[in-house]
């Protein structure tokens, strides 16, 4: 998934140029117009998710945070890069007050959700990923991250109903059905999904299956579906050593091979 596609998916196209509209007729900010700030605002989110441009997204950054019409994805995104420079909880606090400035965007209220749910608060997340789906009940992501909250918390039957309903909803996330399946144990069900899926498979399923694989400690087919993860720019790439699912192959050659790749910041 390149550039636009990515933002065609997670950010909404007409609030996008509301803001655009807006920021015109409102004036400037105390160093540029909210149209400037909008834009580079953007810049850094390509760069953050796609070119892992890690200078150049501190650089926008820099210029965006605290500026007058920054927009709320921005506090967002710059949350998540400050995970990045082991600014764990100073990030969480900026994704969560993305959420908080625009809480009828489901986007961004469903990556809080995500977050508190890396970061072990279970209770916290998924109060956040039910507000998201009241706004949208059928929003693809907040059900795949209400599924593995739901998984995290032992309900597994639950966490499947949540994937299926998912996939159903967004083919993006059809492999939380093996996803899910592999976290309730059942391995031969998990593997034939993943099978199936492999004939066809997509940016978002390469990530999952390289889960799936891990979660089942079949690691070279995991390091397989690494290796296709980074090859297809998967946007969430530069956060793979905080995921606590790939933890154990963190010390093969493989692994390091491709964080060394990301160049980190």
């Amino acid at each position: 998934m390149r550039t636009y596609e990515f933002v065609n998916y997670f950010l909404n196209p007409k609030s996008f140029i509301l803001l655009l509209i807006a920021s015109i007729y409102l004036g400037p900010s105390s160093s540029c117009f909210g149209q400037d700030v909008a834009e580079l605002a953007m810049r850094a989110r390509n760069h953050l998710y796609d070119s892992w441009n890690f200078d150049s997204v501190a650089y926008y950054f820099d210029r965006v945070i605290g500026e007058k019409y920054a927009p709320a994805f921005a506090y967002s995104d710059y949350g998540w890069y400050l995970m990045l420079v082991d600014q764990y909880d100073e990030g969480l606090d900026y994704i969560e007050r993305a959420a908080k400035m625009a809480p009828k965007d489901k986007q961004l209220v469903a990556w809080n959700s995500w977050a508190l749910y890396w970061n072990g608060d279970l209770p916290k997340a998924k109060q956040w990923i039910n507000k998201a789906l009241a706004i949208d009940p059928d929003y693809g992501e907040a059900l795949h991250v209400s599924s593995r909250i739901a998984s995290a918390m032992g309900n597994h039957q639950e966490a499947l109903r949540l994937a299926e309903n998912a996939a159903a909803n967004d083919p993006n996330w059809r492999a939380m059905i093996p996803w899910s399946l592999a976290k309730a144990g059942r391995k031969v069900q998990a593997i034939a999904w993943a099978e199936k899926i492999a004939q066809d498979e997509k940016v978002f399923d390469l990530w999952l299956l390289l889960e799936v694989y891990a979660h089942l400690e079949n690691h070279e087919k995991a390091l397989d579906y690494l290796e296709k993860s980074y090859n297809a720019r998967y946007p969430f790439m530069p956060w793979l050593t905080m995921v606590q699912e790939l933890k154990h192959l963190h010390d093969y050659p493989r692994f390091k091979a491709i964080v060394k790749k990301l160049n980190l910041p």
